[in-house]
């Protein structure tokens, strides 16, 4: 479920929103798979052979939009190409890495995530059965799901000047990890922190995506790709169970990379 159905299924989203051709769809999700399991296994050569074939097809959607540019509303690539800053378009070297940026953040977490929710929902065929038949509980759904299955549980960060946080003097240089997604199982803001809790009132303060300035600019699109992908994933099944077993994620992940299902067709 993860490194198949839920690493396609990313990739044409990317495809579809930075209108790339269809045949790139199969290409990128292969790239990006190869790309993650080099990474976690710390296969520095793949890595990098990997991440270059991603740098290439961001220089290829650059030059193809340079010389037939879409409408900046609908295309954000034409749209990085008629930004200007001060007068003056952004450097060929920033508008290749955030495409390429682009390609990779939108390929990573959409496999854990999708993985971490089938291994819940195969082990509550109750809720499953019932998001399958209320889809209109999806949305609330996904948000929890979120909550409580954070893709990346946090980040480094190297302190940029001294600072006295609780009793401990943090100095410059100094690297230090915040494991964020902590902040979602925080009893005293989530009541039951490790259940699943179908619209929780305050559910809309999780940190899925951040929060202030690095807050994540592709909620919305992500939002709604997880919602399409397990909606699909519903109406397509009658039911699906695990069948074989889990391998989980390292730092900075979260999560299930390989999540292994049984699926039971629906009604004719």
């Amino acid at each position: 479920m993860a490194q198949e159905y839920g690493a396609r299924f990313p990739a044409w989203v990317t495809t579809e929103w930075l209108n790339l051709p269809e045949e790139i769809a199969p290409q990128l999700a292969d790239t990006a798979t190869a790309w993650v399991r080099a990474w976690r296994r710390m296969d520095g050569p793949v890595v990098n052979e990997m991440s270059e074939r991603m740098y290439g097809i961001a220089r290829d959607l650059v030059r193809s939009r340079r010389e037939a540019p879409l409408p900046v509303e609908d295309d954000p690539a034409s749209s990085l190409l008629a930004e200007r800053v001060d007068g003056r378009p952004l450097d060929e070297e920033h508008l290749v890495g955030a495409l390429r940026q682009s390609l990779v953040v939108g390929m990573v977490a959409p496999p854990i995530l999708l993985g971490s929710i089938c291994v819940h929902l195969s082990r509550d065929r109750e809720l499953q059965h019932r998001l399958r038949t209320q889809p209109h509980l999806l949305p609330a759904a996904v948000e929890e799901f979120l909550r409580l299955y954070t893709p990346y549980r946090g980040f480094a960060r190297t302190a940029a000047h001294e600072v006295e946080l609780h009793g401990r003097t943090v100095r410059p240089a100094e690297p230090v990890t915040l494991v964020y997604a902590s902040a979602n199982r925080d009893a005293d803001q989530f009541p039951d922190p490790d259940d699943f809790v179908l619209d929780r009132p305050n559910i809309a303060s999780h940190l899925a995506f951040g929060r202030g300035r690095h807050r994540c600019a592709g909620m919305p699109l992500a939002r709604l790709a997880v919602l399409v992908a397990l909606e699909e994933l519903l109406a397509g099944t009658g039911g699906f169970e695990l069948d074989g077993p889990l391998e989980g994620a390292r730092m900075p992940e979260i999560g299930y990379v390989s999540v292994p299902l049984r699926l039971t067709a629906g009604a004719a």
